[in-house]
Parts: structure tokens; C-alpha cells; sequence
């Protein structure tokens, strides 16, 4: 008859880890192995999903030569993301690891992170502040980016398109996972309207829109060649929900222009404006 392996001394070595913080890349290593050990081994307990943070960063420090090892922590978070299936934190720590394996290393999957940190923000067990902040960091840099290489490539297009679950191969994990089994439903379309009060207008307009998902956005006005008249061609993210934009028509000249919206996701929109005496 086998011995029944009592697990809860070895937990009790392994939790300080989780709140430890190396100063040598060995002690890295170190703490990467024993926190992946008190996974393996402790999941259950409640607090344990504190330790998926400093199992990412244990990765971004050690053996940093070899760019396939977030590969390998993408496939371990994987394997044990059911060893706790009733703790909705530990869920979403785990899946929001997998997300950071793709903001390092190599990977062949535009936008892969963005993807499941917006399907994190669906779930209101893993929405927080500081999800919607790492979701705006994720849009502003991808745009920096374009815009760097539009520098020197006038075609360069920025990449706006998320991957499903099931193009990063997480759907069959997640229908399976009771913190998952919130409905995830994302909107179809970034903007569901986009109007301008007063239309036409003497002095003054407002550019009135509605977003139904955070998003980064570029707002301008063309005249009717398509020379911009208003706007620097830079943008910002905009939060859920209704915003206005004032515009000054006093410097525009009189006749019909085009406000413009572009989400950083490609969708557009674009109502015609009339600006009268």
C-alpha cells in the first residue's frame, strides 16, 4: 500500500518564495523552479496565484540567451491551469501569464497578448484598473511601434487584428474552466455612433461618439480634397462610454468637411460636416 505524501510541510517551504526577490540571477533560478514546484504542488491553497507574477519575471531573468523559454512557461501555465478550478484569482493570474509569455521572447502571433488581456477585462473576476491600464500600455505601444516603422516604410500598416482563443489554440481550455463560464461576449463594433452637434455650424461643433470597448483613437477633419484641416495625426486611448470632442470652426473656411474617427483596431467612421456663415 503506498504511503499517502503529505504535501503541507513542503508548502509551507515553498510559499516564501512567492514573496521573495532575488538579487542574483541564480536566485532566480532558484525561485523559478520552487514556485513552479508550489504550483504543482499547492495549487489549492487560496493565495497561491500570487505566485504566477514572480514566475514571469523569474523567466525574464534567467537564462536570457535562450528566447524559446517563454515558450515553455506559456505550455507549463497551460498544464496547470486546473489544478485550481474554484479560486476565480488563481484563474486569472494563471491566463494572464500566458498572456506575458508573448510580450517577450519570439512568437509568430501578432497582438496574441492584447487578445486575452481584452478577453480578461470580459470577465469581471479579473477585471481590475490595473487590467485596463496594461490594456492601454498594450494599444499605445503598438502604435509607437507603426509609427516608428512608418518612419522609414511610407506602406508600413499597423496591425490591428486580435487573434481568437482558438487561433492561440486557449478555446477547448478554457470552455472547460469553471472561472471561465462567465458569458464572454464581446461587442462587434468599437463605436456605435459618431454625430456632430450643432450640423452645419457657425462657430462651434461637437464630434459626439459612443464606444462600447476601450480603445486607442485618431480623430481629424479634411476638407473635401482630403487635406486635413484640424487635427495633428496623433491619438489617445478613450474609455468605455460617451465622449465629445468641442471643435472650433472660427478658423475653418466655409464650406463642407469630413470628421473622421479610426480606432486602432481599423474600424472608421466618418460624418459630413457643413460650416455656414
Amino acid at each position: 500500500m503506498a504511503a499517502e505524501i503529505d504535501t503541507s510541510s513542503e508548502c509551507n517551504k515553498l510559499h516564501p518564495w512567492t514573496g521573495a526577490s532575488p538579487q542574483t540571477e541564480q536566485g532566480y533560478y532558484q525561485q523559478f523552479d520552487s514556485l513552479r514546484k508550489y504550483i504543482e504542488l499547492c495549487a489549492s491553497e487560496q493565495l497561491s496565484f500570487h505566485a504566477f507574477p514572480k514566475i514571469i519575471t523569474d523567466c525574464q531573468y534567467t537564462n536570457t540567451s535562450d528566447t524559446t523559454r517563454y515558450d515553455r512557461v506559456r505550455e507549463w501555465c497551460k498544464s496547470v491551469l486546473y489544478l485550481n478550478t474554484t479560486e476565480p484569482d488563481y484563474f486569472c493570474a494563471d491566463l494572464g501569464t500566458i498572456a506575458d509569455t508573448y510580450l517577450y521572447g519570439q512568437w509568430k502571433i501578432p497582438n496574441a497578448a492584447l487578445a486575452i488581456f481584452e478577453y480578461l477585462a470580459q470577465n469581471p473576476n479579473c477585471n481590475s484598473e490595473g487590467l485596463q491600464q496594461v490594456i492601454k500600455d498594450n494599444i499605445r505601444s503598438r502604435h509607437d511601434t507603426y509609427l516608428t516603422y512608418k518612419q522609414f516604410d511610407s506602406n508600413a500598416v499597423e496591425d490591428t487584428i486580435l487573434p481568437t482563443m482558438k487561433q492561440l489554440g486557449l478555446d477547448s481550455l478554457l470552455a472547460l474552466h469553471g472561472s471561465a463560464s462567465v458569458p464572454f461576449s464581446l461587442p462587434p463594433t468599437y463605436l456605435s455612433s459618431f454625430t456632430s452637434i450643432p450640423n452645419p455650424f457657425i462657430d462651434e461643433t461637437n464630434l459626439r461618439f459612443t464606444l462600447n470597448r476601450l480603445a486607442y483613437l485618431t480623430i481629424a477633419i479634411y476638407d473635401e480634397l482630403g487635406r486635413p484641416v484640424w487635427g495633428d495625426g496623433s491619438g489617445r486611448t478613450f474609455e468605455v462610454g460617451e465622449h465629445e470632442i468641442s471643435i472650433d470652426g472660427k478658423s475653418l473656411l466655409i464650406g463642407s468637411f469630413y470628421a473622421r474617427i479610426a480606432t486602432g483596431f481599423g474600424e472608421v467612421k466618418t460624418v459630413k460636416l457643413v460650416h455656414v456663415k
